[in-house]
């Protein structure tokens, strides 16, 4: 039984290196098939994060694989296993980005959680100022970790991998941030 090789967005391995290989030889007409094709599979991947919402807005997937494609018109001549530097610069590419929206990312108060001083009860209410004061006085790390997991949503298994840690040292400081808030609190 032969085996189907692997293909990118329908096309293959094999395809995209031999329009890589005709390209830096001088080709123009298959460097532009490869770009197009690089183009689509950039798309595909970032329509793909798009739709699992860790990219907010078409513009932004747009953005993304124009940077891919111009890497790749910068880089070409010194590629030389197409898959593997098309992987990497999709994965890197995603990552920076994310990890720049992230880090832009303002902190909004919803207008709904906003307390009249007039209906303000001191017992059954938390100081919201004085929460984020606290934060504040927090160190860098327990500052991000709680940011990554509160507003960005992250797993602790993301919120590892993106510091570098383990899982159980994320964990381990997430949970004695809380308790250390709680007991400036009280």
């Amino acid at each position: 039984m032969k085996k189907n090789p692997p293909t990118f967005h329908g096309f293959s391995k094999e395809e995209l290196t031999k329009l890589l290989k005709e390209a830096k030889n001088g080709n123009s007409g298959s460097f532009e098939k490869l770009s197009h094709k690089i183009r689509d599979i950039s798309y595909s991947y970032f329509f793909s994060k798009y739709n699992l919402r860790k990219i907010n807005s078409k513009e932004d997937v747009e953005d993304l694989t124009q940077n891919v494609y111009i890497t790749f018109a910068e880089q070409f001549q010194n590629v030389n296993n197409i898959e593997n530097w098309l992987r990497r610069v999709l994965f890197l590419t995603f990552i920076n980005w994310y990890g720049k929206s992230q880090k832009n990312k303002a902190f909004e108060l919803d207008e709904t959680y906003y307390i009249n001083e007039s209906s303000y009860d001191s017992h059954g209410h938390l100081d919201l100022d004085k929460i984020i004061d606290l934060m504040n006085k927090l160190s860098q790390q327990k500052q991000k970790i709680l940011k990554l997991r509160f507003w960005g949503e992250l797993k602790f298994s993301e919120i590892a991998k993106k510091l570098n840690k383990s899982e159980a040292a994320v964990k381990k400081m997430f949970y004695r941030t809380i308790e250390e808030l709680k007991e400036k609190l009280e």
